[in-house]
């Protein structure tokens, strides 16, 4: 329990502090951010300075060290940091909200992806620089998402799985602050518009809906950072009269956009925003600024990263991939692309008898898919009508008066919301129908369904039962972990969590360079064929796997 304490403490030091001087020295700090914001957003930039970090060195704990060392340096040289800043305006219930998260880190499992190759891939992180050709080792690791580096840049050797939980518990912990505190700001005022209907819902929703941490994974984390990225825009874009400082407020809105891209590319969809107010407001200068230099460097390493790794600029898009590279994964994207939608459509439950490319065309799947995934599917569909129903109630419609300039604002969002929910139920039919990467369809859909009911009135909250509704969320969330803890007995021993109650996890080799490949035995290195069509030589700094 004191490494869930410690660390945790360890890691908001470091994503604060990080944060705070990424956005004074970028002159960034015209805009107005709180604690928790400023936080996610030193999140977002410790993973990008990961990803180039990984370059030149393997993302072990000495260079944690390291950046607490040039924090602490920075502190004593910065004089004009506000301490009080950090308590002010503190609430107690962020006390309530960090013991949840407490609970949820000390009661949580792993995801059967960690023992698949999200593990080992931290552990080629740690160990390693960039491994030129790694998508050879397995094809998953071609995906190289930008999470699993930051994961790997904020753990410890000796404590590694328990601070994949603590990093995934900070990053709930920072986003459940950061919309409360946006709760708790539009609570005490008298005239309010649909953005607190909106952060209201979404913030039942996950306290409802992600109550175990061992679902995470890639999935939830880019979620809840996909979630900040709507309260983000709404509190940017559509509550203020002026556009001052636009220019600064659309570089940060793509600094999300590209950490969620990075982590899963069917965020590509969030880019259009950012560009939709680019093109508003005739932003176009800002390409050539000073303050988006620094987007340059995190998107040319990223392309980079990608090209040493897989051999293609997007991976698994086969026309972005280069062939003529000894290393290149061209044949492994093809597969790779084919596969995932033959998998994400329940190819596996499927008995008839069309071939796998077959089944996959012209809504073969549906019948097989529907029938695999309507429970799962109904149990969402349910939640967020329940949740809106929730919200209504919690807010009285009252006859608005004549306002065009709200009501413009109004329907320029319904439009922006309409067409990423259009968008993100596109490539859910056809390429990604797995709820469990979808969540934003829901909430989106949502969205708008409230944006609907309150569009001609002005709102009026209900503060007692907005309160208890809340409070209920909360007690829920809570209860749902305990309920584990005792029924499990369980001791927060990480290492007897992992299946097959596997921790010792064996190095591998190729030739003579030693790596991490999984828990489950020894794939793909236990396939003969591998290791005979396949070599390792080292160029420069840089361990490279080959066709021979």
């Amino acid at each position: 329990m004191i490494d869930i304490f410690t660390h945790f403490f360890l890691f908001s030091f470091i994503i604060y502090f990080n944060g705070f001087f990424f956005i004074k020295i970028l002159k960034y700090d015209v805009i107005q951010l709180n604690k928790f914001e400023i936080s996610l957003f030193g999140l977002i930039f410790t993973g990008l300075s990961a990803q180039i970090i990984n370059f030149f060195s393997p993302l072990n704990e000495k260079i944690l060290i390291l950046n607490i060392a040039l924090i602490i340096i920075l502190i004593i040289l910065y004089r004009k940091i506000d301490y009080k800043f950090l308590i002010k305006k503190f609430d107690f219930l962020y006390i309530i909200l960090f013991l949840l998260i407490i609970i949820n880190i000390f009661g949580s499992g792993f995801s059967d992806d960690l023992n698949h190759y999200h593990y080992s891939y931290i552990g080629n992180s740690d160990n390693s620089n960039y491994i030129i050709g790694l998508g050879h080792l397995h094809e998953m690791y071609a995906y190289s998402s930008i999470w699993l580096i930051t994961q790997s840049y904020f753990n410890f050797d000796y404590s590694r799985l328990q601070d994949i939980h603590v990093l995934n518990g900070l990053v709930f912990f920072i986003f459940l602050s950061i919309f409360y505190s946006e709760i708790n700001k539009n609570f005490y005022k008298k005239k309010i518009d649909i953005y607190f209907p909106i952060i209201f819902f979404i913030t039942i929703f996950v306290l409802l809906k992600y109550t175990r941490l061992k679902e995470f994974g890639i999935d939830r984390p880019p979620f809840l950072i996909f979630y900040f990225f709507l309260l983000f825009y709404l509190k940017n874009f559509f509550l203020p009269k002026d556009k001052n400082k636009i220019d600064i407020k659309i570089i940060l809105l793509i600094y999300i956009c590209i950490f969620l891209f990075f982590t899963k590319i069917t965020f590509f969809v969030t880019g259009l925003i950012p560009l939709y107010y680019i093109i508003k407001y005739k932003k176009y200068g800002i390409f050539v600024s000073k303050s988006f230099l620094p987007l340059y460097l995190f998107i040319l390493s990223y392309l980079i990263k990608n090209i040493l790794i897989n051999g293609c600029l997007i991976f698994p898009i086969t026309f972005t991939c280069f062939d003529f590279l000894s290393w290149s994964t061209v044949e492994i994207a093809k597969n790779q692309y084919i596969v995932s939608e033959i998998l994400n459509k329940s190819w596996w439950l499927y008995k008839g008898t069309l071939t796998e490319l077959e089944y996959i065309k012209n809504f073969n799947w549906f019948i097989t898919w529907f029938n695999t995934t309507k429970i799962e599917l109904l149990e969402f569909l349910l939640t967020s009508i329940f949740i809106i129903f929730l919200t209504f109630i919690c807010f009285k419609k009252v006859l608005r008066q004549n306002n065009n300039s709200q009501k413009n604002k109004i329907i320029e969002i319904s439009g922006v919301f309409f067409i990423f929910f259009l968008l993100q139920l596109i490539l859910f039919i056809f390429k990604l129908p797995v709820i469990r990467m979808s969540h934003s369809l829901f909430v989106l859909f949502s969205i708008l369904i409230l944006i609907t009911i309150f569009f001609n009135f002005e709102i009026i909250h209900k503060k007692r039962i907005i309160i208890a509704i809340f409070s209920i969320s909360v007690f829920f969330n809570f209860s749902k972990n305990l309920i584990r803890i005792s029924e499990n007995d369980f001791a927060n021993d990480p290492f007897k969590l992992i299946k097959h109650k596997v921790y010792n996890q064996e190095k591998l080799k190729l030739d003579q360079f030693e790596y991490y490949s999984g828990w489950y035995g020894n794939y793909p290195t236990g396939n003969v064929t591998l290791k005979d069509s396949y070599s390792h030589k080292k160029i420069l700094i840089f361990n490279m796997i080959y066709k021979n």
